[in-house]
């Protein structure tokens, strides 16, 4: 922040005072970014949640939809490793689907 017009009534030949700078702006947050779900689950656990309600809000936490149901934590890294392989271009809409045979 700058300060604008603002008058000195230092004397000639004395230090002036240097303003301080302003902090850095804080970092805008990564939609991409995902909280480390182990141990926020653990956390939520030692909070005193039970595991399926310390799962389903890590599950929150991590942008997916909760509704009425129950996630576990092994189905919410599951489906947050499905998704970053389809960001990468890894996993399509034509894999997995069905079973092909050999």
């Amino acid at each position: 922040m700058r300060l604008l017009g603002a008058g000195s009534t230092v004397g000639a030949g004395s230090a002036a005072a240097k303003p301080t700078p302003s902090p850095a702006p804080s970092p805008v947050r990564d939609e991409t970014v995902q909280p480390e779900t182990r141990s926020t689950y653990r956390l939520l656990v030692s909070r005193g949640l039970a595991p399926d309600e310390a799962a389903t809000l890590t599950a929150f936490l991590c942008g997916i939809p909760v509704g009425d149901g129950r996630w576990s934590i092994r189905q919410v890294n599951q489906l947050l490793f499905l998704k970053a392989m389809v960001q990468s271009g890894r996993f399509g809409p034509s894999d997995g689907g069905t079973a092909r045979p050999h």
